[in-house]
């Protein structure tokens, strides 16, 4: 395979993750030939960002590329496959590398692709996009799940070396559980952080301080995982064995805001279970939180 700096590479999609990649890729020293997007304005804004003029055509950005990468929503993954194999002509497709970059799908829903000649994969960073204008830099130095035929993984591994990153390779039949986890510890930690805000407030804080005084918990939390590991990182009540500091939790969510209490009390189980395996609670104390929480 040709150097990733001799290759063209299309991008289908000028959202978050698509210029995202357009710049990391224009970074490393790759050529990307063509953007495309239902927004007229998004493709002009992408292209000027690495420097390119160029039609916003996905016939264009699919022909005048060796790679293309469909950074499209997950509901549209599929149809945009399914437009680029019914309406452009088959050589522009044949023998070129289709990567989606979800981490739901597998590379099953560009079949209609690989049934004309082309090389598919799903090609998925481990990372969250927020920021438009410097998602780019999270690209660096990044996890990325792979999944898919040899020709596509080949590229993908270019990609990632280029980028200083490392490529996981997941099976196909897995790949719900590994996106599962994806947005168990991205998504549902927003989550926790909303429900912890709704908590502070009704505590008496003004929204802002309530914020910002637990950021710094939140981020040195993540911080001690890193360097400890998640079974050393856990601390609090339950990690001690404190049950009657979980009781008077427990009341006082039923009492004040008691739709957050089952929550409260599922993650106490699971918690518990990580208390285990650290060996830092007595056999009573462990009784005494299983009754507590499973109440």
């Amino acid at each position: 395979m040709r150097e990733v700096s001799a290759m063209n590479v299309g991008i289908i999609g000028a959202g978050r993750l698509g210029s995202a990649f357009a710049v990391a890729l224009n970074k490393i020293g790759a050529c990307v030939g063509g953007i495309y997007s239902r927004s007229e304005e998004s493709s002009r804004l992408l292209c000027r960002k690495v420097g390119i003029e160029t039609e916003n055509s996905m016939e264009a950005a699919v022909r005048n590329s060796d790679a293309i990468l469909l950074a499209v929503s997950d509901n549209h993954i599929g149809n945009v496959a399914a437009e680029i194999a019914s309406c452009i002509n088959k050589k522009y497709i044949e023998g070129k590398i289709f990567l989606h970059l979800s981490g739901a799908l597998t590379s099953e829903i560009l079949k209609p692709l690989e049934d004309l000649g082309a090389f598919t994969g799903s090609f998925h960073p481990i990372q969250t996009f927020a920021d438009r204008d410097n998602g780019w830099k999270k690209l660096f130095n990044c996890f990325f799940g792979f999944e898919g035929c040899i020709e596509a993984k080949k590229y993908a591994e270019a990609i990632v070396e280029k980028l200083e990153g490392k490529l996981i390779l997941i099976e196909k039949e897995q790949k719900n559980l590994y996106h599962a986890a994806a947005c168990i510890i991205s998504n549902y930690t927003v989550t926790l952080f909303h429900i912890m805000h709704q908590l502070l407030v009704k505590a008496g804080m003004d929204e802002n301080t309530a914020a910002d005084a637990f950021l710094p918990l939140l981020k040195n939390t993540v911080d001690n995982i890193e360097k400890l590991g998640y079974i050393n990182a856990l601390t609090g009540p339950i990690s001690r064995g404190d049950h009657k500091v979980i009781e008077k939790h427990i009341d006082s969510l039923l009492k004040e805001i008691p739709e957050y209490e089952a929550i409260y009390r599922m993650l106490g189980k699971y918690t518990l279970d990580v208390a285990d395996k650290r060996g830092s609670i007595s056999n009573e104390d462990k009784k005494k939180l299983i009754e507590l929480l499973e109440t």
